[in-house]
């Protein structure tokens, strides 16, 4: 990841002595929307899906590259914790399977993200223009931090005895075993993180002055997430995911 890191910033270096008339100067704002996919400790708790938008703002420093300033909102629901099953004895040699969220319609688990990044572009058409339909693919690396608020509430405990759920009002299922009741307190896993990330896009121009762009990255967020044995969900660290974003980009000023 570091050497991946160090030679898109020798790239953006180099395509920074480049200059072309056309597009040097060249101030814009954007915003996009991103399709996330959390990848391996931080994926088996959180689902892929269409849960990010975000702004940026870019100023075009050479035909080769562009520096990008930008602010996301990520909003992942439906964590583990509220979906997935857990074991319970509600009496002895009887173990059974639950799910928070069928227990408890106010069971959450969930995570948000706002964060800054500063982002290089480097474009690999040394002759890039901003005419219409004109386009260039790109290199993105960036750098930032990521503040995530990760909160479990009113999450069933698996460790509550028969009893317990009695006195918490567990009813009785069909052949008359009880329900567990109990709930955990609120849970929050909370850390404004370093965050380092990588990938490629293409800008392409519908009019002078207006651009789509789409991109794929990898993420890469120095934060964790505590252990929930129960579910057999491991501590997350790092938190890791790869996203796919298209959004516009308007350009206006010099």
């Amino acid at each position: 990841m570091f050497k991946m890191l160090m030679l898109a910033v020798a790239l953006l270096a180099a395509g920074a002595s480049t200059s072309s008339a056309q597009v040097t100067g060249k101030w814009g704002l954007g915003g996009f929307i991103s399709y996330t996919n959390p990848l391996f400790t931080f994926g088996d708790r959180f689902g892929s899906g269409i849960d990010k938008w975000g702004l940026t703002a870019s100023y075009v420093s050479s035909s080769r590259v562009t520096m990008e300033a930008e602010y996301h909102h990520a909003d992942m629901k439906d964590g583990a914790l509220q979906t997935n099953e857990f074991s319970w004895s509600p009496k002895a040699l009887t173990l059974k399977q639950y799910a928070s969220e069928d227990l408890n319609s106010a069971s959450e688990y969930s995570t948000r993200f706002n964060s800054v990044l500063i982002s290089g572009l480097w474009f690999f058409n040394a002759d890039r223009t901003m005419g219409e339909g004109s386009f260039s693919p790109y290199i993105v690396v960036g750098g930032g931090f990521y503040d995530h608020s990760t909160v479990a509430d009113n999450i069933v405990w698996p460790g509550q005895s028969p009893n317990e759920a009695a006195a918490a009002g567990g009813g009785l299922d069909a052949v008359g075993d009880r329900f567990p009741a109990v709930v955990m307190n609120t849970q929050t896993d909370t850390r404004t993180a370093v965050t380092a990330a990588l990938g490629f896009g293409l800008e392409a121009f519908l009019t002078p002055t207006i651009a789509l762009d789409v991109r794929g990255r990898y993420h890469f967020i120095l934060s964790e997430l505590r252990p929930y044995d129960a579910w057999g969900l491991d501590k997350a660290f790092p938190l890791q995911m790869m996203d796919l974003s298209a959004g516009f980009k308007f350009y206006f000023w010099e």
